[in-house]
């Protein structure tokens, strides 16, 4: 048996194996009673790294942050506001509370766009947007 050398397994891996890439993500179906909302926050807050805007396990102050609240979020309208949080979701799917004072209506904060919320193929929350 031939013994191969190192650029030569390289290339027989490369041919071989390909670059991987993940499937494509599509939205599946809007995720019902829920609408886009936006986080507009002023830019000393936006782009305080140590302290982002939080995903809480509760809607309390002392309260555990499991998250980084994105920039646009699927509320449910009929969701209560406690204590100053509204209740939301990471990408995941998994539910959190975000401070109220940061969250704004997504055609608000973006003027002639539309946001609807999706479960996509991949069973995760993502988003289809567009002008209107």
């Amino acid at each position: 048996m031939r013994k191969l050398t190192f650029p030569t397994c390289i290339f027989v891996a490369a041919a071989l194996g390909g670059p991987a890439f993940a499937a494509n993500r599509t939205p599946i179906k809007p995720l019902e009673n829920h609408v886009c909302m936006a986080i507009d926050a002023p830019e000393v807050v936006m782009m305080d790294f140590k302290h982002p805007i939080p995903l809480k396990d509760e809607p309390s102050d002392s309260a555990a942050a499991f998250a980084s609240a994105p920039g646009v979020l699927a509320v449910n309208p009929s969701d209560p506001k406690l204590n100053g949080y509204v209740k939301s979701m990471n990408y995941a799917l998994r539910p959190g509370w975000v401070p109220e004072k940061w969250v704004k209506p997504y055609s608000t904060v973006h003027p002639g766009m539309t946001c609807t919320p999706y479960l996509m193929s991949d069973g995760k929350l993502g988003f289809v947007f567009g002008r209107g």
